[in-house]
């Protein structure tokens, strides 16, 4: 019971952690006024 607590914890850790990841790479000092560039991929023949 306690190792099934320990996983459910660290899952909401890193979900959390994850997310405040992500809105600082979109919305943070990262951005620029250009957008990324994209990268265009060859169609496989």
């Amino acid at each position: 019971m306690r190792m099934l607590m320990m996983i459910i914890l660290a899952l909401m850790i890193a979900s959390v952690v994850g997310i405040l990841v992500v809105k600082m790479f979109d919305g943070g000092g990262t951005k620029s006024d250009k957008p990324p560039p994209v990268i265009q991929q060859p169609e496989p023949k």
